[in-house]
């Protein structure tokens, strides 16, 4: 009996182990799901800080070329489709292209070039959301068109009608694989007090999504 006692006062008991066990799962089921909103939100703090940062590069670009698409080999803004940045002549590479790079050939507009304008754009690695991010600059709609989740159309106030000036180029991102809650998260913090319903904050603000494709839009600049 004494030799039992003391096993009893050293040790847990089963019972006493699956207490502990309750308790620990308890605390996880209740932390869990505040670490996944943290990391979240520190995720959304990622993008929409990297977006200010490609809005920045894009106005100095703009100061000193006069245009915001992206300067062909000959040095004359021309629009490239694909947006990627491996693509040399794409928005992103050519905001990263430093002066002295031999891509800079010094005719017509390079001459006014003095990148780089930005750190880095790398296309498989989007910040915070996204498998991968694209830079592109295209022209967009009338003026007054309706915004769909596909074309270039951007309604800043949200009264349902693009307010990018016909005949303008409109810069912007476009990111794949980005789920509807994660666009959510962004476009709370983009998009405060624009769109009543959730089809009209999918359309509506900064940020766009198209539901088919799981691709987000958001807008950068556009001249």
């Amino acid at each position: 009996m004494a030799r039992g006692k003391k096993i009893s006062s050293n040790g847990f008991t089963l019972i006493e182990m699956v207490g502990v066990l309750a308790v620990i799962a308890i605390l996880v089921a209740l932390l869990l799901p505040k670490v996944f909103d943290v990391m979240a939100e520190s995720r959304v703090r990622a993008l929409v800080a990297a977006v200010k940062t490609y809005q920045a590069a894009i106005v100095d670009y703009y100061a000193d070329i006069g245009s915001i698409l992206p300067l062909d080999t000959n040095g004359v803004p021309a629009i490239e489709v694909s947006g990627e940045s491996v693509n040399v002549e794409s928005l992103g590479a050519r905001l990263t292209l430093d002066k002295g790079d031999p891509l800079n050939t010094g005719s017509n507009s390079w001459m006014k070039f003095k990148g780089p304008y930005l750190r880095e754009f790398s296309s498989d690695n989007p910040p915070g959301f996204g498998s991968r991010v694209f830079m592109l600059v295209r022209d967009g709609p009338a003026y007054g068109a309706p915004p769909t989740a596909i074309n270039r159309g951007f309604d800043f106030n949200g009264d349902g009608s693009s307010d990018i000036p016909t005949n303008a180029h409109v810069a912007f991102l476009r990111i794949r694989s980005v789920s509807l809650e994660d666009f959510e998260r962004v476009d709370s913090v983009l998009d405060v007090g624009i769109g009543e319903t959730a089809v009209e904050r999918q359309l509506r603000g900064l940020a766009k999504y198209d539901v088919a494709t799981n691709r987000m839009r958001i807008y950068l600049m556009h001249k």
